[in-house]
């Protein structure tokens, strides 16, 4: 790694108002440091910045970003990132061997290529300065209509997400970053986003140490080094969301589960969060319940709110200097293990990482029904293909790279037809359908967070009704086979990163055997651990 003088402040010698705003991580518009941008973080010396699809065009120019940042704060900052594979990856530019995510990885259920992905990941963002990555999920997605988890988890079974959650966690660390296990202490069992509303979990103590808690006792037996909070409310500990609830993340977690590292909100601006308590007094109530680090995100003007309103706190007494320090240990200890700057140029053997990756990928592909029509016959095969997909899923809309692309060596046409997930733009829906009619074969891919939104659906039955010979393939969600139950071959990639779209078109034309097993159960159609024979 690049070098540079790297001290951080004695914490005896520091001014509260330093104090203060190195347990606040903030983020930043655009690809570089605008004006207000570089003047804001140069008057707070907040703990470090995270870097989401918005900063990243290419490498030279996140390379230029990290040391601006590095150049504005006055005290060493810590940069962080959700690079968590499949759906959810900030940073997508050819030198990156973008990880098949969690999901994908819980159907491989091999902890080596976990450990493999994650090592892989880990020592690719390092490279860039990198030095926390906000992954691996431990979410026990055991809810169907959880409509912001699903592919993110590894799965339903809390063992084997915990055994597996700790291969996560190894492999980043081997590759030179912390990993951070979210979201404590749980966010599988919702039906509602804590993005745009405040969920519910009502289940038991008992229940919750069985599922939900089990791979975050795994996380803390690994030693990971963070851990994030979820902003929902679990009743059966208090009435207040666990992000804000001391006696979930001091009493239960720190004291009973014997957590010793960093302790990170969720973005405070998540209108689970947002629209109850408000920036300023979340970030104080966070850090009463025992909260490391505040990630205060959005606008300048909230992240000096909450900067304002954790001092006044300081300052008055409702929170003492010693419990600033506390964390200040935490966060300081953190700093010195994973301290680096960026390399311009990537100093890993891009194509070996390559390689890997694409193995590890391709061992999670799950064909979970085939009723002959796979592999592929020699034929006409029409694939039909969402033409734009989230960067993530809540976030901004790219242009999607087709199936057909990969599938160029069958032995006969295929034809290319891209359609509007939401049904708004693209081609009608009739044409579609009258093309799929003509085909020897459809190949209909899909795209859903958890089910199918209507019009997805309505083509999709419309398709299936059209021509029988259509294979379903997944590039997101398992469950959205529950709502094409007719269809007689699905194939599930669990994301649409090349090197799976790669190896289903491998799948589908006969040249690689799907080894993966479904890590959730289909209720109706198949259960946990299901593949085809």
């Amino acid at each position: 790694m690049s070098t540079s003088t790297f001290v951080l402040p004695d914490i005896a010698t520091m001014t509260l108002e330093q104090k203060v705003a190195q347990l606040i991580h903030v983020d930043v518009p655009g690809t570089e440091l605008n004006d207000a941008t570089s003047v804001h973080l140069h008057q707070h010396p907040f703990h470090g910045v995270i870097l989401f699809a918005h900063n990243v065009r290419d490498r030279e120019q996140v390379v230029k970003l990290v040391d601006e940042i590095h150049d504005a704060l006055a005290i060493v900052p810590f940069l962080s990132i959700d690079q968590e594979g499949g759906l959810v990856d900030r940073v997508r530019f050819p030198e990156m061997s973008l990880s098949p995510g969690l999901m994908a990885l819980g159907a491989s259920d091999d902890p080596a290529r976990v450990e493999a992905a994650h090592r892989i990941m880990g020592r690719e963002l390092s490279d860039l300065g990198v030095h926390i990555d906000f992954a691996p999920c431990l979410d026990v997605n055991v809810n169907p209509h959880n409509p912001i988890i699903g592919a993110r988890s590894l799965g339903e079974n809390p063992e084997r997400v915990g055994e597996l959650g700790r291969a996560a966690i190894r492999g980043l660390r081997q590759g030179g970053v912390a990993a951070c296990a979210k979201h404590f202490p749980g966010h599988g069992d919702t039906s509602m986003d804590s993005h745009m509303a405040l969920p519910t979990v009502a289940h038991p103590r008992e229940r919750l140490e069985q599922v939900e808690l089990a791979p975050f006792r795994a996380a803390v037996a690994e030693q990971v080094e963070a851990m994030m909070t979820a902003h929902i409310v679990f009743p059966a500990y208090d009435s207040l969301p666990a992000t804000l609830s001391r006696t979930i993340l001091t009493d239960l977690l720190r004291r009973d589960m014997g957590y010793q590292g960093v302790i990170v909100t969720d973005s405070l601006s998540m209108k689970a969060i947002a629209d109850h308590y408000g920036m300023g007094e979340a970030t104080v109530r966070s850090v009463e319940a025992g909260a490391d680090l505040v990630l205060a995100l959005g606008p300048i003007a909230d992240q000096k709110a909450a900067f304002q309103a954790l001092l006044d706190a300081a300052r008055s007494g409702r929170i003492s200097v010693e419990r600033l320090d506390e964390s200040l240990e935490r966060l300081f200890a953190l700093k010195r293990r994973y301290h680096q700057r960026p390399n311009l140029k990537p100093t890993f053997d891009q194509a070996a990482h390559a390689r890997e990756m694409r193995e590890i990928a391709a061992a999670g592909v799950t064909v979970v029904r085939n009723e002959g029509l796979l592999p592929l016959r020699p034929g006409r095969v029409l694939v039909l293909t969402p033409d734009l997909l989230p960067v993530t899923p809540l976030g901004e809309m790219a242009t999607s790279t087709s199936l057909a692309t990969f599938m160029r060596s069958h032995e006969g046409e295929v034809v290319d037809q891209k359609f509007h997930f939401s049904g708004i733009s693209g081609p009608a829906h009739h044409e579609v359908v009258a093309r799929a009619a003509e085909a020897d074969t459809v190949v209909l891919a899909l795209y859903a967070r958890n089910r199918l939104s209507d019009p997805q659906r309505e083509l999709a039955e419309a398709v299936l009704a059209a021509n029988p010979r259509t294979v379903l393939v997944s590039l997101s969600s398992p469950y959205l086979l529950l709502d094409l139950p007719q269809a007689q071959a699905c194939v599930l990639g669990y994301n649409y990163t090349p090197l799976t779209l790669e190896a289903v078109a491998e799948v589908l034309l006969g040249k690689r055997v799907a080894t993966g097993r479904l890590p959730v159960a289909l209720p109706g159609l198949y259960p946990a651990g299901h593949r085809a024979g």
